[in-house]
């Protein structure tokens, strides 16, 4: 790998073999006047496409402060079992170097938040008070209790984050599935930037956040079902063939009227396409 420039002793700007440009960290990777080469094994981490305003923050931020953020996300990531958003790193970085910023000047600012975090984030907590030792080993600086739950708070957010990315993934799976069964059984293919394939979308987010809800009570609807149903084979068959999937895969059964709303926007769907 390729050195083009230096960030700083640690950190470098690398050019890779396929010419991707990539920030590159690693002991003393730095310390030479670029252009140089690099083995593979001088390198501890990479990160590709990175934010320019990332990449301005590895100038500002002291390597001391950048090394001993990236050991409490280390510890965090293993303590919390989570795979924490790579760019996360920077944000905490940034947080401990304001935080360190405000000690050297006697500003401290309190957490209104901390007993709340205190009884429902215990694990968090615990985490944001050992990184505040650990800043005090490796820096010899005692930061005020507060940021205790500072950093414990960053932690629960990349958490949140994290949670919210697997149930958007499952999410667009679901709706990509289900979407690929209405086509195959229409012999269609459905316009994605339309506003019928939006409201179906939109049902469909519905009806996964219902799963625990959905109810085989009758309704008023319950015979408006029955009636198309019976009346459209075509849309009889893909709902069937939906009702299989959502059992299959989310273990439930929706009820008729569930079923009834979706074949209206699957009829709004075709109807779209002509047919």
């Amino acid at each position: 790998m390729k050195v083009i420039r230096n960030i700083n002793n640690n950190v470098a700007v690398c050019v890779d073999d396929n010419n991707h440009e990539v920030i590159a960290f690693g002991k003393g990777i730095g310390f030479k006047k670029a252009p140089y080469e690099i083995e593979l094994s001088q390198i501890d981490r990479t990160y590709y496409n990175l934010d320019p305003h990332y990449v301005s923050l590895l100038n500002e931020l002291p390597e001391d402060v950048l090394e001993v953020s990236y050991e409490i996300v280390k510890k965090g990531s293993a303590y919390l079992k989570v795979e924490l958003n790579r760019t996360f790193w920077f944000s905490l970085c940034d947080h401990i170097n304001f935080a360190i910023e405000n000690c050297k000047k006697g500003l401290v600012l309190s957490n209104p938040m901390t007993n709340e975090i205190r009884h429902l984030y215990e694990k968090e907590m615990l985490l944001g008070k050992w990184a505040v030792k650990h800043i005090d080993r490796r820096l010899k600086i005692r930061l005020p209790q507060s940021e205790e739950a500072n950093i414990a708070m960053h932690f629960i957010n990349a958490k949140q984050e994290v949670k919210k990315n697997d149930e958007k993934d499952d999410f667009e799976h679901f709706v990509e599935d289900i979407t690929d069964i209405v086509e195959s059984e229409m012999d269609i293919i459905i316009d994605r930037s339309g506003f019928s394939y939006s409201r179906f979308v939109t049902h469909l987010k519905y009806l996964l956040k219902r799963t625990n809800q959905m109810s085989k009570d009758f309704s008023d609807n319950i015979k408006m079902y029955e009636d198309v149903y019976q009346k459209y084979p075509e849309l009889r068959k893909v709902i069937e063939k939906i009702k299989c999937y959502i059992y299959s895969e989310l273990n439930i059964e929706p009820s008729k009227e569930e079923l009834l709303y979706l074949m209206i926007h699957i009829n709004r769907l075709c109807a779209k396409e002509g047919l």
